[in-house]
């Protein structure tokens, strides 16, 4: 067993200072690499740090050390999402939303034990878990009007299930809201243009969903969940008074992140719809290809999205993988934040280098799949309310004073 490396850093982004601390959040997503992975895959991972049985208590210990207020993780499979992850993670303050890809609908329930999916767990003590909501990428790409009948659509899309989890939260404390969008895309790099009709797809229903979420109600329930256990045997001390939920007068007012494992770089197609909200419809990725309107006209968001990692990029931390194997080795896994309501304040660092010598890819006993984990913390910046303008005031004068 080789050395263990140093512990990554915590990397300080924002000046306190001007960084809201009255709201603020900690992130963490990790693609964990379903329990089906085996030794043909993974022939220079130690057999022993290869089993489940001791990758998922190596994992547990990474969300628990994180302690993060918001979990989203992929490649979670149905039988360890309720039989291990919703457990072990609920002494920890945790719930959980979790879908699986489609093909389990199509199953017996002991073979669909093992499909994986998108799992994003919350901490109830903070958070109201307003809304979930599942975006098939396969089911909607063959049930829209402009793909319906297209062989691309038939033949590249559909047989492809992937997917990706939506959460709409409030704040207890300061009633600020949050869409939180689990995602994961195909992987092959030979279907590049299959990734960016699943980023559109993502993004479309994101868009649909913020519209209907801008008009959400108010929350009426406010309570604090109490924990059942105090700290330290130390007197309960009162809880503060839940602010109102606030209220958004657009889609892109609202806070949004997206936690996906794009299974693409930053070169790519994805990554550049993400990061600028336009792929134009003769983009090389898209060319000799009909997938309806996004092949006519382009593909279009409204959001400004950043990667938070890559505020890292010009610098000696700059992230030089999230997938690390043998054959491949890049930044595959991004948290995009909407730049408008979000304020990066720390992240998690890249590994040790010097134990990067080391070792011929993930997993391994110190880290337990072949991706890493991401941990950012941001702030919900404050609201710029309207100014109104004071009355103009005239004195005493009568208006015949006044003209005079």
């Amino acid at each position: 067993m080789p050395l263990p490396p140093q512990p990554r850093q915590i990397l300080d982004i924002a000046d306190p200072s001007s960084s809201n601390p009255h709201d603020s959040f900690k992130v963490f997503t990790y693609n964990i690499l379903c329990d089906n992975a085996t030794r043909e895959q993974y022939n220079y991972t130690p057999s022993r740090a290869l089993e489940w049985s001791f990758r998922r208590d190596v994992i547990l210990q990474e969300i628990e050390n994180a302690d993060a207020d918001i979990v989203c993780m992929q490649e979670v499979d149905v039988d360890s999402f309720h039989e291990f992850f919703s457990v072990k993670l609920a002494y920890r303050d945790y719930k959980g939303a979790f879908w699986p890809k489609a093909r389990a609908k199509t199953m017996s329930v002991q073979d669909a034990k093992l499909v994986d999916g998108c799992a994003t767990f919350y901490k109830q003590s903070k958070y109201i878990l307003l809304d979930k909501f599942l975006i098939d990428f396969q089911s909607i790409a063959i049930n829209r009007p402009d793909m319906k009948g297209q062989p691309d659509v038939f033949n590249r899309v559909m047989p492809k299930d992937q997917m990706a989890v939506l959460t709409f939260f409030e704040n207890r404390i300061t009633g600020s809201r949050l869409i939180v969008a689990n995602g994961h895309l195909y992987w092959d790099p030979a279907f590049p243009d299959v990734k960016l009709v699943q980023t559109a797809i993502l993004m479309d229903q994101v868009n649909k969903q913020a519209e209907k979420y801008a008009r959400w109600p108010a929350c009426k329930d406010k309570k604090i969940y109490k924990l059942s256990e105090e700290m330290d045997g130390a007197p309960p001390s009162p809880p503060p008074e839940p602010a109102p939920s606030q209220e958004y007068s657009s889609p892109t007012q609202l806070p949004l992140l997206l936690c996906v494992d794009l299974n693409s770089t930053a070169g790519s197609s994805v990554y550049e719809l993400l990061s600028t909200g336009h792929v134009p419809a003769d983009h090389r990725d898209l060319k000799g290809h009909t997938y309806g309107n996004i092949t006519r006209d382009g593909i279009e968001h409204p959001f400004s999205l950043r990667s938070a990692y890559s505020l890292l990029d010009d610098g000696p931390d700059a992230l030089t993988f999230t997938n690390y194997v043998p054959g491949f080795k890049g930044v595959i896994d991004h948290v995009f934040f909407s730049t408008n309501a979000l304020e990066v304040i720390t992240l998690l660092g890249k590994v040790d280098d010097e134990y990067m010598k080391r070792v011929p890819g993930f997993p391994n006993y110190h880290f337990p799949s072949d991706h890493l984990s991401l941990l950012i913390e941001f702030s919900v910046k404050g609201r710029k309310e309207k100014k109104s303008l004071p009355e103009p005031e005239f004195g005493t004068s009568s208006r015949r004073d006044r003209r005079d």
